[in-house]
């Protein structure tokens, strides 16, 4: 069993305020893993941030595929970073970054 197969979830930061840039964003969620879980649950998340655009708020995340859910969690009880209120919402999950960018076109195109 591969303990380091890899899922990508793309999500959507909702902000009251100015906006939060990806290194608050990573910061935010690493510190509510690190409060929730322990320090051997965030070093297994393998945690990383592929894509943000401030502006937008979209982004997507790279973990542990084991994780997951931790990071899923961890995210969704974020209230604020520095002065901006945010939530954290979570769209779709994948194994690939590529088909994630596929499914974001094709909605693109229903618009």
């Amino acid at each position: 069993m591969n303990l380091n197969r890899k899922r990508y979830l793309s999500f959507a930061v909702h902000r009251d305020g100015p906006p939060v840039t990806g290194k608050q964003l990573s910061t935010a969620i690493w510190k509510s893993l690190l409060s929730l879980y322990g320090e051997a649950t965030v070093s297994d998340t393998r945690l990383y941030l592929n894509e943000f655009d401030e502006n937008s708020g979209l982004g997507y995340l790279q973990c542990n595929l084991y994780r997951l859910k931790h990071v899923i969690a961890a995210a969704a009880l974020i209230e604020s970073i520095d002065e901006t209120k945010v939530s954290f919402e979570p769209k779709k999950t994948s194994g690939t970054i590529k088909a994630l960018h596929r499914m974001k076109s094709q909605f693109l195109l229903l618009l």
